[in-house]
């Protein structure tokens, strides 16, 4: 595995990157699309993993904070105002999963958050989302939760 990590802010990337980001985002099935590309755009930083192509993307997001109060909300999650990020959009693609990318993108995640706190959501049946964030320090808040985006339960999980 000749794996190559890219860390950026949205503004310091090619549209060619927002471009594969934003395809790696929507075969993930799990976002909302309208005004995908401007919420890429005020992302805090993008996260690229490289094997040859693009396998895997990762953000720490700048969430609107509409839905940061909606998700806290609606997990009975008290305190929002101490995670100032949202990790999002994690997203392995189907041919490369289950080769340490997953892990690679937590890695540089937390590596960039240099202990900031942030809050994350994953389906309540993501097994393998459920380990990396165990592994990674996350916590579960509140309760699972009904998606906007889908027919489907949410988890917030958020680091300290």
């Amino acid at each position: 595995m000749s794996m190559e990590k890219i860390i950026k802010s949205p503004e310091d990337c090619n549209d060619a990157e927002l471009q594969s980001f934003e395809k790696l985002v929507t075969e993930g099935g799990e976002v909302a699309l309208a005004g995908l590309r401007e919420r890429i755009q005020r992302a805090e930083k993008l996260v690229f993993i490289n094997d040859g192509e693009c396998v895997a993307v990762g953000a720490i997001k700048n969430p609107n904070s509409g839905y940061k109060a909606r998700v806290f909300e609606k997990s009975g999650a008290l305190d929002q105002a101490r995670y100032e990020y949202e990790l999002g959009w994690l997203y392995v693609s189907e041919a490369a999963r289950g080769k340490g990318y997953g892990r690679a993108l937590m890695e540089s995640i937390i590596h960039s958050l240099s202990g900031r706190s942030c809050f994350a959501t994953t389906r309540e049946d993501n097994g393998s989302m459920h380990h990396l964030f165990n592994r990674f320090g996350f916590s579960k808040l509140g309760q699972p939760y009904e998606s906007e985006n889908g027919n489907y339960s949410l988890v917030l999980y958020a680091i300290p």
